[in-house]
């Protein structure tokens, strides 16, 4: 009895009076469901995420071990952020020259170890230092060409650089280690060069200086560069230039690269060294970065425990590979900028497993194929129907176009671009929903998804498959009542068949004809705007229009010919369910793949847009999701427009839906592992003012002093809540508080921060207009002073770093009645702010963006001399 009721169930369920085709009915679904979710979806990703393990520190020192690379991290980061001119920065080098020392000693091979300190200076600070060591086999030529690998050894401001670029120092020591203890690698026929360049975050002047001034730079020919902007999973190949030279890398063990990411960093016009060596320098090498997750990227939580276990792992063994296939001479050092067509390869691997690369010219040959043959079979297929059916008029395919109407032809021709039509509807639809959704969120609560890509997923993916299904259900109301109108043959002949061809699921050539239409339209489009991203198209098409245009070209062949199609087949054709699904699994998987991997490159970004977006960020995620989910919905159509439950199918999808928008609603974004990144300006400004005196040397009087902090934030979420929640927990009140925008507040500091001014001392004068001055400051590594009422200025000491005075001599314009200067000290050390103490302590989940040069921490003094 229970199980009679629970087939009654069903078969209401799937509108079926027939228990088998209700078994097979539930059986493709079951097996559909579960080779789109179960495969497609989680073990997918888990595939593509997966990390190597980590070997251990024993193994041969020709190997790469993680656990080796770890260990340079301790004294790597153990004084703090290494910002340009800093003591950090000076014991960082330190370090590094020791290091390198000590891996020469350590080999037993017969290598020669080159180390050039170059000493450059950018902007306006000096003293700055590249690190270059050269190996090579003392009796090769001095001109033998050179592989360079090249991290930048600074952080900026507060970080301590775990990944940016920890990751990539400590990868290159290890890798600098294995390639010298190797016995294959004797350095004869390739040189190697270990670039660690300094002011990376400061205009990428490091590798500006070596590309500019240095000797060996004419010796390389190819270079790898180490970076970072994420924190977890693999290190990708995020540029290559020219794109030929990404073949080499597909002899890695895990390649891991997409060419999407190459025309992401060129929109967004973010750079790395890079940079200067591909662009400026005309070098033809690679950039390898950590891009997953990267809400710590550039803030205090960006410590070496965030890298992930198996990431240096992973990162390591890829370039030592590619290392060694360069310095055994199995790459083709000759080419260079002058010698090389860029033909702009497609690239991208296939689970993090294997690396696949085209042409793009073959890559609009091959849609030119699909094109063709999308149109021409499609009007053999009409053109030859319609003579079989002229010749067989009595033809009683129930499922044929021809069985029911009169001028068959003309409605095929017209329901083709009606289906056309409506798919397009579909996907604009799908697109525009989610983006209205997005621009909701933002006025309610702006990045609600971030942090979590699963949730953003679902909350603009389920908007867009609402807004494809709400266009074909439109459709189907058009649909009937273009059927309703349309002139039919006369009905007596057809007995006992529906001749409602609605409820029989008709005219599958209709539909799916329309469907390789659209996807025509879409490679159209491809070939028309020529950016290399738009692969996906070609993947999707390459394997769902080859097996509809054999579905189609079967089918014909069997009506034509009179064969039965088996009755599991038959009836209802699943066929142009199954194998469809079943040739998409790859193009699902992919995309699967790069929804998450985008998603995750790109959330932490919305958190710290310092470029002021045209649109909210919501909408930018959403666009995201709706344009991959689009393409990925689309294949659905022709069932959407097959199923007659669209509203059942609307309510469930609406109530999933109304699900995750209220926990979008109601959820916080920021954590202690996701936070809000704000920058911040901690400025003193203090005036000592003094006529000439009679009696030398005398202390100049203090006259006034004011102090500012300015936070800002770029993620369209205010300020004044949590000022409001750190003023409640201290006790702290914010005096003059004023925000000229809800993410940009300003307000006195009253947190008593040590003066870095101690006093300023005028010590004698010659001749009247020269002047002699001692400022007496904490310790300082960066210290400006300028002046545009003097006629020279020179500071005495100014080689000297750090200190704690600075000796100025003044020569004034003759005649001048009163000149003044400014001193700027900058500092970057949070304990020298105690509202930036008090702030992480209260509110853990903001952190400060720090910046390539202290910046943070700033004291300006004025002093007015007057000597009339």
């Amino acid at each position: 009895m229970c199980k009679t009721n629970a087939v009654k169930t069903l078969q209401r369920l799937f509108k079926s009076n027939n228990s088998t085709t209700l078994y097979q009915s539930l059986v493709l679904w079951v097996i559909l469901f579960g080779c789109l979710f179960l495969i497609a979806g989680p073990l997918a990703l888990e595939l593509s995420y997966s990390l190597p393990s980590v070997r251990p520190r024993t193994i041969p020192s020709h190997l790469f071990s993680e656990q080796r690379a770890r260990d340079y991290y301790s004294n790597l980061t153990q004084h703090g952020p290494r910002v340009i001119n800093t003591r950090a920065d000076y014991l960082t080098r330190d370090f590094l020259i020791s290091q390198t020392h000590r891996i020469s000693s350590s080999t037993a091979s017969d290598v020669q170890f080159d180390i050039s300190l170059q000493n450059f200076t950018t902007l306006d600070i000096d003293q700055l230092q590249n690190i270059v060591v050269r190996i090579s086999n003392p009796s090769s030529q001095p001109d033998t060409p050179c592989l360079m690998l090249a991290a930048h050894y600074d952080s900026v401001e507060f970080s301590p650089g775990g990944s940016d670029d920890g990751s990539g120092v400590v990868t290159l020591l290890e890798v600098l280690s294995n390639l010298v203890n190797d016995p294959s690698i004797t350095f004869d026929q390739v040189h190697l060069i270990v670039l660690f360049t300094s002011a990376e975050e400061l205009s990428l002047g490091g590798a500006a200086a070596f590309i500019s001034n240095h000797t060996w730079k004419a010796s390389v020919r190819r270079f790898i560069n180490i970076d970072s902007t994420g924190s977890s999973g693999k290190a990708i190949l995020f540029r290559v230039k020219p794109s030929q030279v990404v073949v080499d890398y597909a002899r890695v063990p895990r390649p891991h690269a997409n060419v999407i990411g190459n025309e992401i960093l060129d929109l967004l016009g973010r750079d790395t060294d890079y940079s200067e060596f591909a662009t400026r320098g005309l070098l033809l090498g690679y950039d390898f970065a950590f891009y997953l997750d990267g809400y710590s990227y550039h803030t205090l939580l960006d410590r070496p425990s965030t890298v992930e276990e198996g990431a240096l792992q992973h990162l390591g063994e890829n370039t030592l590979a590619l290392s060694r296939e360069i310095l055994l001479g199995r790459v083709n050092l000759q080419q260079s900028y002058s010698t090389v067509e860029d033909d702009n390869l497609v690239y991208f691997d296939l689970l993090g497993r294997y690396l696949t690369t085209y042409k793009m010219s073959t890559s609009t040959i091959v849609q030119a194929i699909l094109i063709g043959l999308v149109v021409l079979i499609g009007i053999l297929m009409i053109v030859l129907d319609h003579l079989w059916q002229r010749q067989h008029p009595s033809s009683d395919d129930s499922l044929s176009i021809y069985f029911y109407f009169n001028y068959a032809i003309i409605m095929r021709i017209s329901f083709i671009f009606i289906f056309v039509l409506s798919s397009l509807l579909s996907i604009i639809l799908g697109i525009l929903l989610p983006v209205v959704v997005a621009f909701l969120m933002s006025k309610i609560q702006p990045l609600s998804w971030f942090g979590n890509s699963t949730l953003a997923f679902f909350l603009f993916g389920l908007p867009c498959l609402i807004g494809m299904i709400s266009a074909e259900a439109l459709w189907a109301i058009c649909y009937r009542w273009i059927l309703a109108k349309w002139p039919k043959k006369d009905s007596s002949h057809m007995k006992s068949v529906d001749t409602d061809p609605v409820n029989r699921r008709s005219f599958d050539f209709e539909r799916h004809a329309a469907l390789l239409l659209v996807y025509t339209i879409l490679m159209i489009v491809s070939i028309c705007l020529g950016y290399r991203s738009l692969y996906m198209i070609l993947i999707w098409s390459i394997f769902v229009c080859p097996i509809y245009l054999l579905l189609i070209l079967t089918e014909f062949g069997c009506h034509w010919a009179h064969y039965q199609i088996p009755r599991f087949f038959g009836e209802r054709r699943w066929y142009w369910t199954f194998a469809p699904y079943i040739a998409s699994l790859f193009p699902l998987i992919h995309s699967f793949e790069m929804t998450s991997r985008l998603l995750r490159m790109t959330m932490p970004m919305m958190g710290r847009m310092f470029q002021t977006l045209p649109v909210p960020h919501d909408v930018v995620i959403s666009v995201i999701i709706a344009l991959l989910a689009a393409l990925f919905f689309l294949i659905f159509i022709p069932n959407m427009q097959r199923t007659l439950y669209f509203g059942r199918t609307l309510i469930l999808l609406a109530f999933a839906f109304l699900i995750v928008f209220i926990i979008a609603c109601t959820r916080h974004p920021f954590t202690n592992t996701h936070p809000k990144v704000i920058t911040v300006r901690h400025v003193s400004q203090s005036v000592y003012r003094i006529k000439i005196p009679t009696n030398l040397p005398v202390l100049v009087p203090f006259i006034s002093r004011s102090a500012s902090i300015t936070l800002a934030s770029y993620d369209n979420i205010g300020l004044s809540p949590i000022l409001d929640e750190f003023s409640t927990i201290t006790g702290q009140s914010l005096a003059n508080r004023q925000c000229i925008k809800s993410t940009n507040c300003t307000f006195d500091d009253t947190f008593n921060r040590i003066m870095a001014i101690k006093e300023v001392e005028l010590t004698s004068i010659t001749n009247t207009i020269n002047y002699k001055l001692i400022f007496r400051h904490v310790s300082s590594y960066q210290i400006e002073v300028s002046s545009a009422t003097v006629a020279n200025m020179t500071t005495e000491n100014s080689s000297v770093k750090p200190r704690t005075e600075t000796i100025i001599i003044v020569q004034s314009f003759p005649f001048t009645s009163n000149f003044s200067i400014e001193m700027k000290i900058e500092q970057c050390d949070i304990a020298d702010s105690p509202f930036l103490m008090s702030l992480i302590r209260t509110i853990p989940y903001v952190v400060m963006w720090g910046r390539g040069r202290c910046q943070t921490i700033l004291d300006i003094v004025t002093l007015v001399i007057t000597i009339s």
